[in-house]
């Protein structure tokens, strides 16, 4: 299976999905990170020229670590995906198109549009516009890195599938991956972050009780509905996972009634 992996920043997967990737990449699936923007802006001590390359080798590190070998840098400068215009826009469009033509990728792992980060629903919209326009069939997989109240904005993005996937066997080394980010990590302790968050959403649905888990991560498929084999390969190779739609959306026959009631 081929997996692309779309990420804002240089550490967006590993804080989000880390866990997930590993076991895909312990399966020989073949992984390629897609870098949308150069990470300049990520401190406010160390020069945006210096911090981008510092960021580029510490992205190179955590390849390294995982054994992913592939990727792409689209070098969007940081803060700025939503503000692309006019021939930049269509340019860093193009690229994305390119990459998802020549990948011919199975999965596609992005932002959530519903996180609180303006350079992670910019990713999301841009790849979901360039994937509708050239008509894929590959599954999106949906991600989140910042778990903020949505008070305000309330930007849906409702996924078919909601997938909660243990990761007790990765969190060690997903921890150690964080970690090679030291320019973040030492402005936000990340590592201990998603520790913490990981366990809280292992007993907020039950881990423990039903996937013997005590951490997880929390996915969103979309187009899981003709994709029915990629799908089932997907879950087969998260194991241990469960599937916990229906926390998110209510029961099927709640969903039913309420749309008779409209």
């Amino acid at each position: 299976m081929k997996v692309l992996c779309f990420q804002p920043h240089n550490d967006d997967c590993i804080i989000a999905i880390g866990g997930t990737m590993q076991k895909m990449a312990k399966k020989a699936w073949e992984l390629t990170y897609v870098y949308i923007t150069d990470g300049r802006h990520g401190s406010d001590v160390i020069p945006p020229e210096k911090l981008a390359r510092i960021r580029r080798a510490e992205a190179r590190e955590e390849r390294s670590l995982l054994g992913i070998q592939h990727y792409v840098e689209l070098g969007v400068e940081d803060g700025c995906i939503g503000k692309l215009r006019g021939r930049r826009l269509e340019s860093v469009k193009q690229e994305i198109g390119s990459t998802l033509m020549v990948n011919k990728a199975d999965l596609i792992f992005i932002p959530t549009r519903s996180d609180m980060h303006p350079d992670h629903r910019a990713t999301h919209d841009l790849v979901v516009e360039v994937v509708e326009d050239m008509k894929l069939t590959a599954l999106l997989v949906k991600y989140f890195i910042w778990l903020f109240p949505d008070f305000y904005r309330k930007l849906p993005d409702v996924a078919e599938r909601v997938l909660m996937v243990g990761i007790d066997q990765e969190m060690t080394q997903k921890a150690a991956a964080i970690r090679l980010h030291q320019s973040q990590v030492s402005k936000g302790s990340f590592d201990s972050m998603v520790e913490t968050l990981n366990a809280y959403l292992a007993y907020a649905f039950r881990a423990p009780a039903s996937i013997g888990a005590g951490y997880v991560e929390i996915i969103g498929l979309s187009g899981s509905g003709h994709n029915a084999r990629k799908t089932n390969e997907l879950l087969r190779t998260l194991e241990p996972c469960a599937d916990i739609t229906e926390v998110f959306h209510g029961r099927p026959s709640q969903r039913i009634r309420a749309q008779l009631q409209g």
